[in-house]
């Protein structure tokens, strides 16, 4: 029986993520692994923005993704960028 995990970081989950994708392990499958270890902190599958804007989309190549992920970054409000940036001072 797996224990849940009371403390994780991100970077953590991240890394067990970028290990069961290397396996082949299809996204929805690696959710379904990491919950019962995470529990209530494990990352969700909608947790990224950027992915869920661009999965709405076909690209024809890299260049095509690389204008769409530049467009994206300057749509975002300002207090997107602000609320990051007083994150990382809180630490």
């Amino acid at each position: 029986m797996v224990a849940p995990l009371n403390t994780c970081t991100t970077i953590e989950q991240r890394g067990v993520v970028r290990f069961l994708w290397t396996k082949d392990v299809a996204a929805k499958d690696i959710h379904k692994e990491m919950l019962p270890t995470y529990s209530e902190h494990c990352l969700s599958r909608q947790a990224n923005p950027l992915k869920q804007h661009l999965l709405r989309e076909r690209f024809p190549d890299d260049d095509a993704i690389e204008s769409a992920v530049c467009t994206w970054f300057r749509e975002l409000p300002q207090e997107f960028y602000a609320a990051i940036f007083q994150g990382r001072v809180k630490r």
